[in-house]
């Protein structure tokens, strides 16, 4: 199993670009899934973080499942999901929180 932290953010000064790059394919990767999936409320490209929410299902249940069956561990703010990207995070474990939610969420 990936061990994949999108719970805390690692800011590194010069990488803005990449932390906004990420944020993008995140972003993106989420929407993709179309109606039952993920609901982007916000991609801060500049903060680094991409907030959502899961709509027909409880968000703390979805992002516990997230952790323990697949490694992958987010923040919970106000009932809803918070991925905080940081430059060290390969585009790779973004694509696999996307297969990961894909399998939590059909």
């Amino acid at each position: 199993m990936r061990n994949v932290d999108l719970k805390t953010a690692r800011s590194t000064p010069g990488q803005e670009n990449i932390t906004a790059r990420l944020v993008r394919h995140l972003d993106a990767r989420l929407r993709d899934f179309g109606p039952g999936g993920p609901e982007v409320l916000e991609a801060d490209q500049n903060a680094g973080v991409v907030t959502a929410r899961f709509p027909g299902h409880d968000t703390a249940r979805v992002l516990g499942r997230l952790e323990g069956e697949y490694g992958v561990s987010a923040g919970q703010e106000n009932g809803l999901a918070v991925f905080r990207l940081s430059p060290d995070v390969p585009f790779e474990d973004l694509d696999y929180v996307w297969g990961c939610l894909f399998d939590l969420l059909s």
